[in-house]
């Protein structure tokens, strides 16, 4: 666990994240949990989660904050109406039973592939009748949000219900704007001052379906999706703060439960593929640049601040705090590559996919993770979320020291 120091600004940041003292919108020890994106490799924080609930059954996380994938399991959890083990049990039926034909229509890809060697006029569409501008359709993905999350009129009823019970706080969605190109985090629940720099926004919203589809909507893959008057994709694309909404609400702890392996230096040294590398090993860096390695550059950066602000105390002889906030942050990843394994899994694929995986050269890959992104197939998924629930296991003792008050 570590300390991470942010620095106050002049103005409605200063008042909603007062030193030492409660924030105007909420109380003194709120905790945040920020799930960042990955497709079926979420399923590892489906696993985190369902061990932290069994061991910790009357602990609720008072923010929520969720990306891409990510966005699914926080918007899960901050519209079930139940207890938390409860909210996980639900949320780890539902990774069990997604399969491929449940995330996107297997049966456009031909059309849409024809539709990219073509003209953009000939394009091809959803099942809803909306021009498809990706790879794959993700209506089944949609209706199966819709049906497990008792939406009405498209809306997350339960959300406004837990606010109101006490226990949340607040849920953001991130999504990136195709029309500003700012990364634009959509927020229900608690008041705050929504936030405004160049590259990135904080809104006031009722969350919807359609904010988690336009989170998850990896570009190219998936297509972009309409909020009001303007077009948004995935929320990683320009994302270089993602523990900044989050602190905005006001928490004072932060879990992130990633689910990226952390190589050791040797590791990170190997290649993983000989000569040239194909389309599939392309992919697989721009997947991590956009899920993983923000947080880890904000990470980075924070612990940078943290140095100089402890050093400036000790200089003047000061406590932490004054102008300073004290932020705690604990980071569960896996003990394993999740993309790894990811090969033995493959077969489980509709054909169409396994021919678009081979096209793009990831047999030739040591890690797949680009396919492990789209790898929804039950025994991957499995496997994935145990090792999420061993992961947490075995950070029992740390994790019951950060959730304490």
């Amino acid at each position: 666990m570590e300390r991470w120091y942010h620095r106050i600004l002049p103005g409605p940041l200063t008042r909603m994240l007062g030193a030492g003292e409660e924030s105007a919108s909420g109380r003194a020890h709120d905790v945040a949990l920020v799930l960042g994106g990955g497709g079926a490799r979420a399923a590892y924080q489906a696993g985190v989660l369902h061990y932290m609930a069994e061991a910790f059954p009357s602990f609720r996380f008072s923010i929520l904050t969720g990306v891409s994938a990510g966005a699914i399991n926080t918007t899960h959890l901050a519209n079930h109406v139940g207890t938390f083990p409860q909210a996980t049990q639900s949320l780890l039926r539902n990774w069990k039973r997604l399969s491929a034909d449940r995330v996107f229509d297997v049966n456009t890809v031909p059309a849409v592939m024809r539709q990219f060697l073509t003209d953009r006029r000939s394009a091809a569409r959803t099942t809803h009748g909306a021009p498809q501008r990706g790879v794959l359709d993700p209506s089944p993905l949609r209706t199966f949000l819709s049906r497990e999350m008792a939406t009405r009129n498209n809306r997350l009823q339960g959300i406004a219900h837990n606010v109101r019970a006490g226990w949340l706080k607040g849920a953001a969605v991130v999504t990136t704007s195709y029309t500003t190109g700012q990364t634009v985090t959509w927020v229900q629940g608690c008041d705050f001052d929504e936030w405004e720099r160049p590259d990135r926004v904080g809104r006031q919203a009722q969350l919807t379906v359609d904010h988690i589809m336009a989170s998850t909507a990896l570009p190219l893959v998936f297509p972009p999706v309409r909020i009001g008057d303007a077009w948004y994709g995935d929320g990683g694309v320009r994302l270089m703060a993602p523990l900044a909404p989050a602190v905005h609400l006001g928490a004072t702890r932060i879990m992130v439960i990633a689910n990226r392996y952390k190589p050791s230096q040797q590791e990170a040294a190997q290649p993983s593929v000989q000569g040239h590398p194909p389309l599939a090993q392309i992919m697989g860096v721009l997947v991590n640049a956009v899920f993983t390695d923000a947080l880890e550059q904000d990470a980075e950066n924070l612990r940078r601040i943290n140095r100089l602000v402890a050093g400036k105390a000790a200089r003047n002889g000061q406590a932490e705090g004054g102008k300073e906030r004290v932020i705690d942050l604990l980071q569960i990843r896996p003990s394993v590559n999740l993309s790894a394994f990811a090969h033995e899994y493959v077969d489980a694929l509709p054909a169409t996919i396994r021919y678009l995986a081979g096209g793009m050269g990831t047999g030739e890959l040591r890690n797949a993770d680009w396919m492990s992104v789209l790898l929804f197939a039950r025994g991957y998924i499995e496997r994935v979320l145990e090792i999420g629930y061993h992961d947490a296991r075995r950070k029992h003792d740390q994790i019951a020291s950060f959730i304490s008050p």
